[in-house]
């Protein structure tokens, strides 16, 4: 799954603003794409560029280099943190490399698990894009992991609790106010049935008080962004079943790629008329 230089090859390097970046995103987001971390820091410039300092930080043992396989042509390059890179994270956020959350281990993973990781990288990185606007500002992010897993009481009575897990939970600020939001990427391999769980379960944290007990908010939104406008109307048939309303908000990948997070995009289940994040 990965290709390594042998430990007598490894070379050393000056570390530039822009790499101790580039090797901070990786980290933040677990796994980045060559073309995602090309949209973050090499807007502009020439795709080669991009490889070539890349492969200064994967042969330098900052980043590791995944190559996941394709059954025709060739795979883009997939990265994620190295040992060198550790040592970077703990001094930009202060820590002990030791408490760092990182082991070679991490970026073993199952297919699957790292095509749904990237799915959430990517609306990381066009978030990150879409900050650039100086009138809104992100008061924190945090991807999935334990820490955000949550249990609420079946309402239904079917099933003695359901799972509040997201793939992130996130807080944005501008003049009028902070706005929080869970986020579902959605890959098409969910049942409705499932998604409908999911959608009892938001709206019973909520309506429980556990959710502004946790966190000290009183409001937040659920964003699902899934690959295709069917997929998106599926999943608002399903939810509308289920009671959903303002509080949850859908939209596909190319719209966000194409327009931006914060442009009307986004679909609720009582709104036929795409909407801004914030409304």
């Amino acid at each position: 799954m990965t290709r390594r230089k042998k430990k007598n090859q490894v070379k050393t390097m000056a570390l530039t603003k822009r790499d101790k970046a580039i090797i901070f995103s990786v980290y933040e987001n677990r796994f980045l794409r060559r073309d995602q971390i090309q949209k973050l820091y090499f807007a502009g410039k020439s795709l080669p560029a991009c490889n070539m300092r890349l492969k200064k930080l994967y042969e330098s043992r900052f980043l590791e280099r995944i190559i996941r396989p394709v059954a025709y042509g060739s795979s883009q390059a997939v990265y994620a943190l190295d040992k060198n890179g550790v040592q970077v994270v703990a001094k930009l956020i202060k820590k002990e490399p030791y408490q760092i959350d990182w082991n070679r281990d991490k970026n073993k993973v199952r297919f699957l698990f790292l095509d749904h990781t990237l799915q959430i990288s990517e609306f990381k990185v066009n978030l990150n894009i879409s900050l650039r606007n100086p009138e809104m500002n992100l008061i924190f992010y945090q991807r999935e992991n334990k820490s955000l897993k949550r249990k609420v009481l079946d309402p239904r009575g079917i099933k003695k609790y359901l799972v509040v897990m997201p793939d992130a939970f996130f807080g944005l600020q501008n003049d009028k106010g902070k706005y929080y939001f869970f986020l579902e990427v959605d890959m098409g391999t969910e049942t409705l049935k499932r998604f409908q769980e999911k959608v009892i379960a938001y709206k019973e944290y909520w309506k429980s008080g556990k959710y502004s007990k946790d966190y000290g908010f009183n409001h937040f939104r659920v964003l699902t962004v899934a690959k295709s406008e069917k997929r998106i109307l599926n999943l608002l048939l399903a939810s509308q079943k289920k009671g959903a309303k303002n509080m949850f908000l859908f939209t596909t990948f190319s719209a966000i790629e194409n327009k931006g997070v914060f442009y009307p995009i986004w679909i609720s289940p009582v709104n036929d008329k795409p909407i801004h994040i914030l409304e």
